[in-house]
């Protein structure tokens, strides 16, 4: 008896994010809610490595969950985020939701609840027969600057240039994240880099 090849890593998390996505939906009921990081960004087309599902919506929306799931959200407060959180492993794909989250790295703190661009501009991506709320690549670029992720910041560079880049949205995203001259100027760097 032969045992079924294993699913890639990446269609795993497909099929586990498939389900899930119908649970967000259940909890959030109208209030917005998104897929970011880089399952967000792979779903786009963009190639990097995803080894978790990170989602964020407002405090409401992660009790509704944590609720629903019987888990406990807990607040944390780490080097780069500050959020309520909840944890857990779904068909042993870790996910992540963040609960009004404030992004902070070396030159601003950004807190996406607060930008109402960043909403309207959410992508719907088909995946496993669900729709998929997934942040804009502008979105996670600006992210990518200001948490200094450089190997991020390469493979989005590098998607945007060659799909499309909506520099408008981007300065959306800037003013109305009330971003520091120094994160305006790396994101607009990063996009003229060669």
């Amino acid at each position: 008896m032969t045992s079924p090849a294993p699913l890639d890593p990446w269609q795993h998390q497909r099929a586990v994010l498939a389900p899930l996505v119908r649970v967000v939906e259940e909890a959030a009921g109208d209030e917005p809610w998104s897929l970011i990081g880089a399952a967000s960004v792979r779903l786009q087309g963009a190639d990097v490595e995803s080894e978790n599902l990170e989602f964020v919506a407002s405090a409401a929306v992660l009790r509704a969950l944590a609720e629903m799931l019987d888990i406990g959200a807990h607040w944390d407060d780490g080097p780069h985020l500050a959020a309520e959180r909840l944890h857990f492993m779904r068909d042993d794909v870790p996910v992540f939701v963040f609960g009004d989250p404030t992004f902070h790295g070396s030159y601003d703190r950004i807190s996406p609840r607060e930008i109402p661009s960043l909403w309207d501009a959410r992508t719907r991506v088909e995946c496993d027969g669900a729709e998929v709320l997934c942040s804009p690549l502008e979105w996670e670029l600006l992210l990518a600057v200001i948490l200094g992720a450089e190997a991020r910041i390469a493979v989005l560079r590098e998607h945007l240039r060659q799909n499309s880049f909506d520099g408008r949205l981007m300065t959306r995203l800037l003013r109305e994240g009330h971003a520091a001259p120094a994160t305006e100027e790396a994101v607009w760097a990063a996009m003229e880099r060669d």
